[in-house]
């Protein structure tokens, strides 16, 4: 065959040519927007209400919270100073123990100051070893005074148990129920009895106690007088 033979017919352009393929053609950017929209859609939210709510709930939690922590800081500091106050008190009590122990020993050597003092004639007071007597006697007594010592009386005032031992109880003229002699001197620390006073005690007697309340439930001259002129 020649070469001319083996050409084979061309087909027309137009028979060639066939359709575009739809299936590898672009998606319109709005349509695949929308389709995303519609797939990714969050769930529809809650209520504001409903955070309110608990918002509030929390509010009034954290409160009670509050309120709770703050009672206990209170009760905390009440104890703490309950319990600095006591501490004082017990320091107080224990320093006043052994002042009064210590001033418990010094009480007879005032004692045998005022027993000397009492023996030493008028006339030998103006001495000079008798005046230094005298004030060592004095610097003591202030010293104690210093601390709250005080004498307690006793001649002359109603008897007391809490304060005065009685020794004897003499019957003779007098109130009843008297301090009449003081034998040994007492003395006090601020509030409490330190050593109470030895004295005697003179009672009025029997006889004249019930003479003296009758007379008392007589009604004298004047009284008599003023029913008498009042009738």
């Amino acid at each position: 065959m020649t070469e001319e033979q083996r050409v084979e017919p061309q087909v027309p352009e137009t028979e060639t040519k066939t359709e575009p393929d739809r299936a590898h053609e672009p998606v319109p950017v709005e349509s695949e927007l929308v389709s995303r929209d519609e797939v990714e859609a969050p769930p529809a939210q809650a209520p504001a209400v409903s955070e309110v709510e608990r918002l509030s709930q929390e509010l009034e939690q954290q409160q009670r919270l509050a309120e709770e922590y703050l009672d206990q800081a209170r009760r905390a500091r009440a104890e703490l100073l309950n319990y600095k106050r006591r501490v004082q008190q017990e320091m107080d009590e224990l320093r006043a123990q052994a002042n009064a122990q210590l001033i418990l020993k010094l009480l007879p050597v005032l004692d045998d100051f005022h027993l000397a003092m009492a023996r030493i004639p008028e006339a030998e007071r103006e001495n000079p070893w008798i005046q230094g007597l005298l004030l060592i006697e004095r610097k003591l007594w202030s010293v104690l005074e210093s601390e709250g010592v005080k004498p307690i009386e006793a001649v002359g005032m109603p008897f007391s148990p809490a304060e005065h031992e009685a020794i004897a109880i003499e019957e003779g003229e007098g109130e009843e129920q008297v301090v009449v002699e003081e034998v040994r001197r007492g003395y006090t620390l601020g509030r409490r009895v330190l050593r109470p006073s030895l004295v005697r005690v003179g009672r009025r007697p029997r006889q004249q106690s019930e003479q003296g309340a009758a007379e008392a439930e007589q009604p004298n001259g004047n009284e008599q007088q003023a029913e008498q002129a009042s009738s």
